[in-house]
């Protein structure tokens, strides 16, 4: 993927890249800079003949910085074309080479201005604005390498994925219920809650209950309480700008690819009868453990950081495991991949029960929730 560049902080830095760069393009090892500070330069900073040329070409570098939005102006323009007629010899074309961004007004303007300038038997002129130059750095290898490893100016988008206690790594000690459990079965009709109320199976909503025993979920809220499950491991991820640029338009994909655990977002319900549309930055994929992280906001600036929602996560086999957690970062111009680790020490409590059923089953056992 195409990285961009970060502009010159100085003029003097960005006229010897001018200097290089079309140095490399005319193939004009001669290319020079025009005199020194304070001698009169006729609208020319540097100068070289192609190779293919018998006569000069002239560039006028203009540095602009992004943070007074500083623009080429067409009276700047005007200005550097008339000191350019005075440079001898006469010159066959002149650039006007800028770290302003690409403007269709000024651009305009220049091509209005060389039609004129060869109608009357003047030199062409042409404008390179950053992003012009960006794309011609990247198409000359000498001028890239030098640009990026001799002055260091290439933009580097980095990001640092932790969790959120600042480590790589976690280590949790869930506790699961072992309970084997033995099947009675009971006719269909039991008693009912009074005259004319439909009576009460025992296998009714057993697949809800059966999922309070499976479920991820640290703490669920009921109307006569709450329940905290110490069989849930919950954590959330920081994603640091680690780099000296601002990262735009970015997600990240989380995946587990362990099929020994369960994994959901931890919901924001804080009491039974919670009305509140609380809203998430991360939501997982239908039937699966993978999620997306996807901000409201989608710029991150230098030094800054951002957090996940709260991920919880259970384990559904014994014994002490290792878990991947895998993520993708993908921004504009930028992506990262990376992974970080879950320890589990799963702790087991052995339990019997009996539970009447209306339907026959066998005799089963399930490791549950520890639920208090």
């Amino acid at each position: 993927m195409k990285k961009q560049l970060r502009k010159p902080e100085n003029w003097q830095d960005f006229e010897s890249l001018c200097k290089i760069l079309w140095g490399e393009i005319w193939n004009c090892p001669e290319i020079k800079k025009n005199g020194r500070t304070g001698q009169a330069q006729h609208g020319v900073d540097v100068y070289g003949t192609p190779q293919w040329e018998t006569e000069y070409y002239g560039i006028q570098c203009k540095g602009k910085d992004d943070y007074t939005n500083s623009e080429l102006k067409e009276n700047e323009v005007d200005e550097e074309i008339e000191k350019a007629k005075k440079f001898k010899p006469k010159l066959k074309k002149f650039y006007f080479a800028t770290t302003a961004n690409k403007d269709a007004k000024i651009e305009e303007y220049i091509r209005l201005k060389d039609e004129n300038s060869r109608k009357n038997g003047g030199f062409e002129i042409h404008l390179f604005s950053w992003e012009d130059i960006v794309d011609l750095i990247d198409e000359n290898k000498r001028t890239h390498d030098w640009y990026v490893n001799n002055i260091g100016y290439k933009t580097k988008y980095d990001i640092n994925v932790t969790f959120d206690n600042g480590e790589n790594e976690l280590e949790f000690t869930p506790i699961l219920i072992k309970n084997h459990v033995k099947y009675r079965t009971i006719k269909k009709e039991q008693s009912s809650f009074g005259f004319g109320l439909p009576q009460y199976s025992v296998d009714q909503n057993r697949e809800t209950r059966l999922k309070l025993l499976f479920e991820p979920e640290p703490v669920r809220y009921f109307i006569n309480g709450e329940t905290f499950n110490k069989s849930s491991c919950v954590f959330a991820l920081i994603i640091e700008n680690i780099g000296n640029i601002q990262i735009e338009n970015f997600k990240m994909y989380i995946n587990f690819p362990a099929d020994n655990i369960d994994v959901d977002i931890v919901r924001k319900q804080r009491k039974f009868l919670d009305s509140i549309k609380y809203s998430y930055n991360t939501l997982m994929y239908r039937d699966s453990n993978d999620c997306v992280f996807e901000p409201l906001e989608q710029v991150l600036v230098q030094t800054d950081r951002i957090m996940t929602d709260k991920i919880c996560l259970r384990p559904n086999i014994e014994g002490t495991q290792e878990i991947l957690l895998e993520y993708e970062f993908v921004a504009k111009d930028f992506n990262k991949k990376g992974e970080l680790k879950i320890k589990l020490n799963t702790e087991i409590i052995e339990k019997d029960s009996i539970e009447e059923t209306e339907i026959e089953r066998n005799n089963e056992i399930r490791l549950e929730n520890c639920l208090e």
